[in-house]
């Protein structure tokens, strides 16, 4: 019985949609400097809406989003035509949950100024949140179509292309966010994950590496340079990675299940065993994982224990309509059950 290692492109391309710098989650940094460069000389005539901005820019980053939001609207209500001021309210009303209430005023913004890049960006950020992929890409599209160097608008078009599966348009926009902005670790990891979903692992472990070299305590960054080093065979320089990931996350499940395989493969089926358990207890819904350690168990003359997680995996895998892989459980529970008989 084989291990599923189709868990590691899957885990990989999962850290790179979820991640909070990663993915579709708003930069609060990038955002709000964009807007503190471009509002002053919007209302140089207004000083009491300037303020009322600042003041919800300082709560925004403070995490008062409803101080933050009676801020920017105060501000619009002193100065109808402050753009700056509409895109603030609509980052509140994103991050409190309000989407479609935020849609509507990025798009007041726009009707105010069409040439101001960052409320085009914004918009793509909370398209791509509704898994608007398609919108999203346009608004990312408008954006560098103002500015260019726009190296985060080129980063998000490229978590979104990546998401749609096209590694290599994704290639080309993480190379030019990182050709703007080069020591930015995130992008040279994702990079990474779109040169590994092309099997170009080599250049995959160089990108981890640089992403590494910029941040050292970057964990996933570690798990990402393991599961390539794996893929590649090389299991002591991937036991090496899937630890430092766990010694800089010690909830890094994707770490342990990957340091499972990698100890089972090197012939330590009790230390995977005892891996695969500890990735169960941080994420109870891991099909692959369960599967994996039910085949490791059933290898160790561990039957009933093998059948017990070989269920559960089934049992995720049908709630997920993998058909191929409940399949795959179904017989190795036959095989198991014929030996013990």
């Amino acid at each position: 019985m084989l291990k599923n290692k189709n868990r590691l492109v899957a885990a990989i391309i999962c850290l790179c949609l979820s991640n909070a710098n990663t993915a579709f989650g708003r930069d609060v940094g990038v955002v709000l400097s964009k807007i503190d460069d471009s509002a002053q000389p919007a209302v140089t005539q207004n000083k009491n809406a300037v303020a009322k901005f600042e003041q919800g820019t300082n709560l925004y980053k403070q995490g008062d989003l409803k101080g933050a939001e009676a801020a920017f609207r105060k501000a619009i209500e002193l100065e109808p035509n402050f753009v700056q001021a509409y895109i603030g309210l609509a980052n509140t009303l994103d991050e409190q949950g309000k989407p479609q209430e935020a849609i509507a005023i990025y798009k007041k913004a726009i009707s105010l100024d069409p040439k101001d890049s960052v409320v085009y960006f914004n918009l793509g950020l909370t398209l791509a949140k509704l898994n608007q992929l398609e919108a999203a890409i346009a608004q990312y599209k408008k954006a560098l179509s103002l500015e260019p160097n726009y190296a985060d608008a080129h980063y998000y078009l490229a978590n979104v292309l990546y998401a749609q599966q096209k590694p290599a348009e994704a290639v080309a926009e993480y190379t030019a966010a990182i050709r703007l902005n080069p020591k930015n670790p995130v992008a040279y990891n994702a990079l990474g994950n779109a040169l590994y979903a092309q099997g170009k692992l080599e250049e995959a472990i160089a990108h981890y590496k640089k992403a590494i070299s910029f941040a050292p305590s970057y964990a996933d960054a570690h798990y990402n340079l393991a599961s390539a080093f794996y893929a590649q065979g090389k299991l002591t320089e991937a036991i090496a990675d899937y630890t430092e990931a766990i010694r800089l996350d010690p909830k890094h499940a994707q770490a342990y299940a990957g340091l499972g395989n990698a100890m089972d493969d090197q012939g330590k089926p009790q230390e995977a065993i005892a891996h695969y358990k500890k990735a169960i207890s941080l994420v109870p819904n891991d099909a692959l994982t369960y599967y994996n350690l039910g085949i490791t168990l059933g290898r160790e003359q561990q039957p009933e224990e093998a059948i017990v997680n070989l269920k559960k995996a089934r049992e995720l895998f049908q709630s997920d309509e993998n058909k191929e892989m409940v399949e795959q459980v179904d017989q190795l529970i036959q095989k198991i059950n014929t030996r013990r008989n």
